[in-house]
């Protein structure tokens, strides 16, 4: 071993661009090529390395990465939680549709809906301090109040004076009346 160390001298293979092995000592050969399979060989390693750590690292369970994202997960309704929510559906729906079909009736009303129309339509005057009767307090004549008997009320301005009304049914809707006539009876009964 001419080369004056204790150790063998280290023996590379590369695979050049026409396909051929060649074998180069270190030492010998072209220092280029040397250099490039060292490269090739550092930027091998990198890689590997580089998906192992990323592997390694995206392991979180699901409760890990719904905390992470802020989600709450809900627990699926069983089928009879489903069949009762679907049967109360239907029957709302049902109601609401024979009431709609009566001459001169209208829809049961959403209590939630009706509170939004009430400040937006009549709080101005029938609230604390307002011009008009007080009709949200328990035994008020808003607990008496229907839809039916408070659509000529808006509509035709019968026992409301004037202004306000009367309201066109493109100003306020049936609809929106007959929630009205919820949020009344919800919060006159309370």
């Amino acid at each position: 071993m001419g080369n004056g160390s204790c150790y063998a001298p280290a023996t590379l293979t590369a695979v050049v661009d026409d396909g051929t092995a060649q074998r180069a000592t270190e030492g010998s050969g072209d220092p280029d090529r040397m250099m490039t399979v060292r490269r090739r060989l550092s930027l091998l390693v990198t890689i590997v390395t580089v998906a192992l750590v990323a592997a390694a690292c995206g392991r979180a369970s699901e409760n890990e990465i719904n905390q992470a994202l802020g989600i709450t997960p809900t627990a699926t309704m069983s089928a009879e939680q489903i069949a009762s929510a679907t049967e109360a559906a239907s029957a709302t729906a049902a109601a609401r549709s024979l009431a709609s079909s009566s001459p001169g009736a209208v829809a049961l009303g959403d209590v939630t809906l009706g509170a939004r129309q009430f400040q937006t339509w009549c709080s101005g005057c029938h609230s604390p301090g307002g011009a008009g009767a007080d009709i949200l307090s328990a035994g008020s004549p808003g607990s008496s109040v229907t839809a039916e008997s408070l659509l000529p009320l808006v509509r035709d301005a019968v026992g409301h004076p004037k202004p306000p009304g009367p309201y066109l049914p493109t100003e306020i809707t049936d609809s929106q009346i007959a929630d009205i006539a919820a949020y009344l009876n919800d919060q006159a009964t309370e």
